[in-house]
């Protein structure tokens, strides 16, 4: 009903129409987007203050508030609301910019491996100059690569280059992928896109969630799959 109202509202559609037709998946498309963004934009507003109370409160009437439970959900739930922010940059309109994609590829991986004990290899053409909104793709990329450093460390894998980041570019797109030789996937694959679902202890389950929203405001898909001799391969493609 969510969808039709905003159908109705945005294209002058009648709302009762909607369900009569097939939508065209441009459209429907651009009608989730919108949805996104209002929906997470007013559960922000009316949300945040009132976290922000909530955590002023117990750290003052909490005895041993620093350590405790209740600081620990506390913060759970700021990661979620930090998480629904990020779905809802992840539906602005673009901002697109020149930037060699190779040494943006560069800086963010070793921001996101960080101090990790994990085997990196980046391969790709030097320089790649490409157009794009660096903001929504850092949000693409960060959300996979931390899911394949995840995977990785997890599992203990010993052999070399546990992670491969590669990239390039088309006639029509650009693509990045991450392959990583951690436990890969489990159950079905499609779901690991749902909000909320993520079976590992302190995260919010946005993570792909955010990636695929923010590559598809670029006009591009983002998907998961099982790799070839195990592990998982993760690919971005975007509009040029």
């Amino acid at each position: 009903m969510a969808i039709k109202r905003i159908l109705s509202r945005e294209w002058s559609l009648p709302a009762e129409a909607s369900g009569e037709f097939e939508i065209p998946r441009d459209t429907r498309t651009q009608i989730e987007k919108v949805a996104v963004e209002r929906v997470t934009g007013q559960l922000l507003h009316e949300i945040t203050p009132l976290v922000g109370l909530i955590a002023t409160s117990a750290r003052r009437e909490v005895r041993a508030y620093e350590g405790s439970e209740t600081q620990r959900h506390v913060g759970s739930l700021k990661g979620v609301l930090e998480a629904i922010e990020q779905l809802k940059r992840a539906t602005t309109l673009p901002n697109p910019t020149e930037f060699d994609l190779a040494e943006w590829l560069e800086d963010l991986v070793w921001e996101v491996v960080g101090g990790e004990a994990v085997d990196v290899s980046l391969q790709g053409a030097r320089p790649t100059l490409i157009s794009s909104d660096p903001a929504l793709l850092r949000l693409a990329v960060s959300n996979g690569m931390r899911n394949a450093v995840e995977a990785v460390t997890s599992s203990e894998a010993e052999e070399a280059h546990s992670i491969v980041v590669t990239w390039g570019e088309t006639d029509v797109d650009y693509w990045v992928a991450v392959l990583d030789r951690g436990p890969g996937l489990v159950g079905p694959v499609e779901s690991a896109f749902g909000v909320g679902q993520s079976s590992k202890k302190g995260h919010s389950g946005f993570g792909l969630a955010i990636a695929r929203q923010a590559i598809e405001t670029l006009g591009g898909t983002c998907t998961l799959e099982r790799a070839l001799g195990g592990g998982a391969w993760f690919e971005l493609r975007w509009e040029r």
